[in-house]
């Protein structure tokens, strides 16, 4: 449990330490922090499956296979969303929500290295077995394939060629993939924090990823309520200000009409002459 500690803290650490101070560097050349991502991760696999294993690097081997780095760089991206619009980290954090997002997907690759080859030799015996396990697996392949997606059109060569409106519908799937992403959380070790008292690690995740995620929703909820408040409040303001306009109008044009109705008279009455 210690090393998942030590593990998860310093996956939030250099999270933190790449997206705040280097939000610029990451805006100017994001290729180069996908290319540190990608070299972690084959990092990682040189390690895990070669037997390269350096001794002292258990805390980076579980950064990577149990997906800390990815969910650490993911939270930040999802926080900077419901974060006031005066904030100063989300107008630094939000022009590259983007290319972070892309960072904790490249991560995320490890964990499913990590797991594929364990799992897919005998995925018919799991589903014939286990349902729990089954059902993670089934959910992780969605969550794959929309993180995937997700990822693929936060690229600015392809969001740039994109319809606004198709890129915000994509985009919007976001939501669904934190929820499928929480409960594969809860179907891959919900058995295993429930079966024994050595389960402890898995039950501190469950929990922290619970109290991310309820804290996520109750700052979404409130930032939705707030929006629809400014615009209820900048639509009134809109109505006032043409209602005012409208009546200054009318008044002008009645006042013109009383100045130019004598000389309609006189002109009417030179015509007749």
């Amino acid at each position: 449990m210690l090393d998942d500690v030590i593990s998860a803290t310093i996956s939030v650490v250099v999270a933190l330490a790449v997206a705040i101070p280097l939000a610029p560097a990451l805006r100017r050349h994001p290729a180069l922090f996908y290319l540190a991502a990608a070299l972690a991760v084959a990092v990682y696999a040189w390690q895990r499956f070669s037997g390269g294993y350096v001794v002292g690097t258990n805390w980076f081997i579980d950064m990577i296979q149990k997906a800390y780095l990815s969910c650490a760089f993911l939270a930040i991206v999802m926080f900077v969303g419901v974060m006031p619009e005066t904030s100063a980290l989300r107008r630094r954090l939000q022009p590259v929500r983007g290319e972070l997002s892309i960072v904790s997907f490249i991560l995320m690759t490890g964990h499913a290295a990590a797991f594929l080859p364990a799992y897919l030799p005998r995925l018919r015996q799991v589903f014939a077995s286990h349902l729990g396990l089954s059902a993670s697996i089934v959910v992780a392949v969605l969550l794959a394939a929309i993180f995937a997606l997700l990822a693929v059109t936060s690229l600015r060569a392809i969001r740039s060629r994109m319809p606004h409106g198709a890129w915000k519908a994509i985009q919007r799937l976001s939501y669904l993939m934190v929820a499928l992403l929480y409960a594969h959380i809860l179907l891959a070790l919900g058995r295993t924090a429930l079966a024994s008292r050595a389960s402890s690690a898995a039950r501190l995740a469950i929990v922290v990823y619970t109290a991310l995620l309820v804290a996520y929703a109750v700052l979404r909820v409130r930032k939705a309520l707030r929006d629809r408040d400014r615009r209820r409040a900048l639509a009134a303001e809109a109505q006032g200000s043409a209602g005012e306009a409208s009546a200054s109008g009318a008044m002008g044009a009645t006042d013109a009409t009383d100045r130019t109705g004598a000389v309609g008279v006189s002109g009417l009455g030179r015509r007749e002459g």
